[in-house]
This record gives C-alpha cells, sequence and structure tokens, in this order.
C-alpha cells in the first residue's frame, strides 16, 4: 500500500492497542471516506473484522482516510463498497489501512495480535470477491442506488449424527452419518430458492434464447448454486440436487457458479486460514451482492465425499456425470474439505507448537503470500494454544532465507530426523531460489501426492535404520554457513534417466510400461544385479515404489494409506502388463483364479485400474534411473545424469544429491528417492562406521 499523503500516529505499544476504521456512511458510488481511530483490546471495543485479498498493488484507487487521501487496491475499495451503508457509520478491523503497513516493527506486533484481533471481532465478513453481477448492470443504474442489493442465505442448525450403521442397512462394514433436523424445520425463504431450482431445472423452455436478461440468469445460477450448497450443507445427496437433465441451463449454469465461486483468489491465499477460523462466532462470505454463512459453504464441499466416495448413495450418480463436472465438484470438495480438517484439527489433537505449525505448513502449500515470512507468520495465531511454546514470533527485520532456516532446524530437532527433506519442491519460485537446498520454501510439492502421503511412503522403508549418529547441524564458521552438515554413504552415480512421468501425457498406460521394460533392460531371464531376484520382480517393484494403496474410512471421507507391496501385489502388477498387452493384439487372456473359475473382463478390468492407480500414486512427476552399479530406482522430476545417490543418516528412504564442488564433499539435495535393493539397510548394515563421511547439503 502507498499512503501518498496520510501520515500514520504512533501506536501505543503497552496496552494492546489497535486501529479501527469508521466506514463513513455513503451511496453506493459515492467515494469512500473513513476515519481512523486508535483502541484499547484491553477496553473490548466493537467492531468488525474484514478478511479479504489485497489484490494487485499497482490495481489502486483513492480513498479518503482522515481527510487525506489513500491509495488502496481496487479489491479492497470493492469489498469496503459492499459493506457500507448509506445510513450507519461501519466500524471495521481492516488490515492494510488499520496497520502502517511501512511500518515494519508496528506491522510484527500488530500481526502478533492477529489472534487477539480476530477472536475480540464483534462479527468477520470475508469479502470472497465481486460474482460478476456488476458487469451486467448499468453504472446509471448503480447510480441510483443508496445501498446494493444483498440476498441473505441461512445456515440451518442441521447436524450430522455418527451412527455404526447406515439406516436400514445394518450389517453393512463402514459407519454413516444420519441427518438431526430442528423441529422448527428448515429455513422457509432459502427452501422456497431450492424449489425454484429445481423447477429450473425440470422446465424444458427455461433458458430459452430471448427469454431471460443475462442478469437473470446469472441471478438464477447463483442461486441454484447456493441451492446446491444449502441441500449438501443439511445432509442432501448430491444426486437429490439435479432433478432434471445434465446439461439442463439451470443446472449447468449453478456448476459454473460453483466453479468461479472456488477458483477465487481467497481461498489460495496463506493469511485467511486463521482469519476464517479464529473467529468465536459464524463468519459471513460476501460474494457480490450474495451473504452466505461461511459455515454453509465449508460444510456443504467438505461433505461431498461421503457422497461420492464413501456411501452407496450417489456412487451410481457420480459415475454417470460428465467429467468436467466432476471436476468442479472434486476442486470444490478439496478446497472445504481442507479447511474442515484444519479446523477439526485444531479442536481435536493436541500437539506441541512445532509439531503443529509443521501440520499447517504442509497443509496450506499451494496457498501464497505477498510476503515470503507470511507464509509462516500467518499461521503463528492458530497454534498459541498448543503446548511446549516455540521461539518464533513476527519480525518483518529477519531475512526470509534465516526465518525458513530457523523454522526448519526446529522441525529437524523435533523430528530427529530429516523427514522434512522428503517434501524438496522444485526450485522455480523466488523464494526457494534463495534458500539453501535443504530448507522447504513450504511450496507445491510436484506430482500428485500431498505432503503427509509423502511421509506415509517413505516412513515405511528403513534405508539407514534410526540409531545413534552425529546430529546434523548448521556449518557454521565456515564458508557454507547454511549448509547442513550430515552423515551418510555414497552409494552411485546415476547413469541413466528417463522424461518425468505425467498422468496428463498422452501415452497409454501400456505404452509407459513397455518403455520401461526397454529402459531397464529387462526380462524373464535375467536376475537383479547380483541377487537371485528376477529383473522383472525389481522392475515391478520399482515402478510401485513398492508400496500399495488401500483407503481407509476411520475418517468420514476416506484416507489414503500404504503399505510395502507382497509378492501377491508384484504378481498382479505384472498381469496387468499381460492383460494390456493381449487387449492390444487383440488376444483374448484366459486366466484361471485359484477356485477354477476364469476371471471375468470386470476383474481384468480391476486389476489393470488398481496397478494403475499404484503406479501414478509412487511415480506422478517422478522419474525413473538406474545407477552405475546397476541400481533400479525413481526420484524427483530434476534428477538428471552424474546426480549421487546417497543413503543418509536420519533419512529414512535415499536421497539423490548433485556435486557442486570437486574438492569438497558439497551437494545440493535434489530430492528423496526410491533405489531397490537398499530401503531396509541393506547398503549399512555391516558398515560399523566403515564408509561413513559427513556431507554438506547447501
Amino acid at each position: 500500500m502507498d499512503e501518498g499523503k496520510f501520515k500514520y500516529d504512533t501506536l501505543d505499544t503497552t496496552n494492546g492497542s489497535i486501529r479501527v476504521l469508521h466506514l463513513l456512511p455513503g451511496r453506493w458510488i459515492e467515494d469512500i471516506c473513513c476515519e481512523l481511530q486508535a483502541v484499547s483490546l484491553d477496553d473490548d471495543p466493537a467492531y468488525d473484522a474484514l478478511s479479504y485479498v489485497w489484490g494487485d498493488p499497482q490495481d489502486t484507487g483513492q480513498i479518503t482516510v482522515n481527510n487525506s487521501p489513500f491509495q488502496a487496491t481496487k479489491n479492497l475499495i470493492a469489498a469496503l463498497r459492499r459493506l457500507r451503508s448509506s445510513i450507519y457509520v461501519k466500524v471495521l478491523w481492516v488490515d492494510a489501512i488499520c496497520i502502517n503497513q511501512q511500518d515494519n516493527d508496528e506491522k510484527a506486533r500488530q500481526v502478533g495480535m492477529m489472534a487477539r484481533i480476530y477472536k475480540s471481532a464483534a462479527d468477520v465478513q470475508v469479502f470472497l470477491g465481486e460474482s460478476g453481477i456488476l458487469d451486467l448492470i448499468p453504472e446509471e443504474d448503480q447510480a441510483a442506488w443508496d445501498d446494493p442489493l444483498r440476498l441473505c442465505w441461512v445456515r440451518d442448525s442441521t447436524m450430522l449424527i455418527h451412527t455404526e450403521h447406515p439406516p436400514h442397512k445394518i450389517g453393512v462394514e463402514h459407519p454413516m452419518w444420519a441427518i438431526w433436523e430442528p423441529q422448527e424445520g428448515l429455513n422457509a425463504r432459502d427452501q422456497q430458492r431450492v424449489d425454484e431450482f429445481f423447477t429450473r431445472q425440470l422446465d424444458a423452455k427455461y433458458g430459452e434464447s430471448g427469454k431471460l436478461s443475462p442478469l437473470q440468469r446469472l441471478r438464477d445460477s447463483q442461486a441454484g448454486a447456493l441451492a446446491m450448497m444449502k441441500m449438501l450443507s443439511n445432509g442432501r445427496c448430491i444426486k437429490a440436487c439435479c432433478q432434471g437433465s445434465f446439461d439442463s441451463p439451470a443446472w449447468t449454469g449453478a456448476l459454473e457458479v460453483l466453479a468461479h465461486l472456488v477458483s477465487l483468489p481467497w481461498w489460495s491465499r496463506a493469511w485467511v486460514l486463521q482469519e476464517a477460523i479464529l473467529p468465536q462466532r459464524d463468519v459471513l462470505a460476501i460474494y457480490g451482492e450474495i451473504v452466505v454463512p461461511m459455515g454453509l459453504i465449508e460444510d456443504s464441499g467438505a461433505i461431498l465425499p461421503r457422497h461420492y466416495e464413501r456411501g452407496d448413495c450417489c456412487k451410481r450418480f457420480w459415475t454417470s456425470l460428465p467429467a468436467h463436472q466432476k471436476t468442479t465438484f472434486q476442486k470444490f470438495a478439496y478446497t472445504m474439505g481442507q479447511l474442515e480438517g484444519i479446523r477439526e484439527t485444531l479442536g481435536i489433537m493436541k500437539m506441541k507448537e512445532i509439531e503443529m505449525l509443521k501440520y499447517l505448513l504442509d497443509k496450506t502449500r499451494f496457498k501464497e503470500a505477498t510476503d515470503p515470512r507470511d507464509k509462516i507468520h500467518g499461521l503463528l495465531g492458530l497454534i498459541n494454544n498448543c503446548h511446549d511454546p516455540i521461539d518464533l514470533t513476527p519480525d518483518y527485520n529477519v531475512p526470509v532465507k534465516d526465518l525458513y532456516i530457523k523454522v526448519a532446524l526446529q522441525m529437524i530437532d523435533f523430528t530427529s530426523s530429516l523427514s522434512i527433506l522428503h517434501h524438496h519442491e522444485l526450485r522455480s519460485s523466488p523464494t526457494a531460489s534463495e534458500l539453501p537446498s535443504w530448507v522447504p520454501s513450504w511450496g507445491p510439492t510436484y506430482g500428485s501426492l500431498t505432503p503427509f502421503q509423502i511421509g506415509e511412503r517413505t516412513a515405511n522403508f528403513r534405508a539407514w535404520p534410526p540409531g545413534p549418529g552425529k546430529v546434523p547441524h548448521l556449518a557454521t564458521g565456515t564458508q557454507y554457513p547454511d549448509a547442513l552438515v550430515v552423515e551418510g554413504k555414497l552409494i552411485s552415480k546415476i547413469a541413466a534417466v528417463t522424461e518425468p512421468m505425467s498422468k496428463t501425457a498422452s501415452s497409454s498406460f501400456l505404452d509407459i510400461l513397455t518403455s520401461l521394460v526397454t529402459f531397464f533392460d529387462v526380462d524373464d531371464f535375467t536376475t537383479y544385479r547380483s541377487s537371485a531376484e528376477p529383473a522383472t520382480t525389481a522392475w515391478a517393484r520399482t515402478l510401485l515404489g513398492d508400496q500399495v494403496f488401500e483407503v481407509r474410512y476411520e475418517l468420514k471421507a476416506g484416507q489414503v494409506v500404504f503399505d510395502r507391496a507382497y509378492p501377491g501385489d508384484i504378481q498382479m502388477f505384472r498381469l496387468a502388463r499381460q492383460i494390456l498387452h493381449a487387449q492390444e493384439v487383440g488376444q483374448e487372456l484366459v486366466l484361471v483364479l485359484p477356485d477354477g473359475t476364469i476371471m471375468n473382463q470386470a476383474a481384468k478390468a480391476q486389476v489393470v485400474r488398481h496397478a494403475e492407480e499404484n503406479f501414478w500414486y509412487a511415480n506422478d512427476g517422478r522419474v525413473f534411473f538406474w545407477t552405475e552399479d546397476g541400481h533400479f530406482g525413481s526420484g524427483p522430476m530434476d534428477a538428471k545424469v552424474g546426480d549421487d545417490v546417497w543413503v543418509v543418516l536420519g533419512s529414512l528412504v535415499p536421497l539423490v544429491l548433485r556435486p557442486i564442488t570437486e574438492t569438497e564433499d558439497c551437494r545440493q539435495l535434489v530430492g528423496h528417492a526410491y533405489v531397490h535393493g537398499i530401503m531396509d539397510g541393506e547398503a549399512v548394515s555391516d558398515m560399523d562406521g566403515e564408509g561413513k563421511r559427513e556431507v554438506y547439503l547447501v
């Protein structure tokens, strides 16, 4: 923010002082005018807090603060305009205006008070963004407004009650949920909107050219999207939301709105997490002219997988949905489920502060922050009720690199392991480029695995079994003061590497398997290195990362977990290739099951599908390689010929390291690897200290 001629008075630093914004009355099109007032949180002042996305810092407009010009982003101006009354003064806390953004010391103090600020607010207003409605209303019509139209929705007092068995289906394996509704029923006005949405879906003439204005069509679509959320949040099935065909204008219009809503930048920002979770009351979301409880939106998305993944209720409906409509629902479900999952974890799990911070950083890797320090600062308000406080407070005078190194070292110390090195990201962001290679930038990981799933997979190995050794530490006092000194053993160098595997590539699964048979040069008559293990078995285990998945249903939406592959899993993977090859050449592969029956087509398809799913869990966004001494492996997408493969004390899986100096053991971390034949301590089982050496990760 650029304040122009506006000047801040100094805040008292001793009594919980903040500034609140008095948003002065004005008609819709009039300029924004407001006044700042210093108050103490100790005095329990009355105010609402605003949660929003700043937007492009270069795209600004002028408002008036204390009779002085102030440059605010266009998105903030839009939020204030939506909140302003033509009659009453609104008292708000708005970070971009209430904090002097040019004063790092004040900003650090105020950021440290964020948890208290949001918990103390009477209400929190979330401005998700404009919905497109204003683009369809002429400016001369808007000029006649005193206040804009506000369409308010209500969150009903329904509850999902956990039951041991589905109603009327005693004996079904997994627990289900029943719906409890208040005696007074659901909100009548919203129910009417739901009924109208159903009517529009069933009206064959709805949406015919010329019968609806673009404005009315968009309003109907937005009402339809909210009607779906209303239904889902009250425990209704997703299939019950669709009363007509998948291509009816009312249904497709509602899904377009849902896709637009979940794509708004608010969901992708790091700061908004605590702003949505910390308030003591239900948060109100503003989406153009729609005002709706955030809990209604969150519940409706988070519950979706319980219908299309868990229960039998909607599976057939889900299977028949067009792919692009599934994608919209899945993105909505993922975004809302992530928010609900964090909220539930904070309310249930008792963790140490550093443990909770790691959990939250992993969960928010796809969220963005203008200042990289806020990827961490923006989460501190959520961990202050955990035990064992850590030495970490907001400080905008500390360089980004120093903050990230400090957090990484605390996590290594807490876990007594190098597990955070397994979450190495591609080094493409400005933040990552200034960090040592061993320090996570807490951005997106490559491939489709979540950080939790990466942790699940790597925890199943013992390439260097836990035990005594030198504690990883900074190379303080050397020419590489930010390097992490670890103890390890060089296994071999990478001699050949494939292109990165991609689920979106046009190659078929059979083509990929065939190319990897050629790459590893395996056949039914060779063995793996000097062992008696068939090369085809080593090939299959490498392609699976020696693990298979299952979905467990202890959690409501189900959770993917991984276990080591059994011989039967390997046999089924190789069988999948045979099935695909037979189909490719037009042959019928006859497979006799142990009970003497012939495997039918559906069973064959399941074998192939399970093999392909496990392959992509292990390898999306990764490469295969073989080493100079003949090891098969898979690793990070930026691995290349000449990189080293190491086993390192504190890491349960091998690491790919890149030499950067000729005379010293300095390496860059490239990422973690699966290397067949050394995943259970074989490379270090008889070392007894011999062969280990220190290496600097820079």
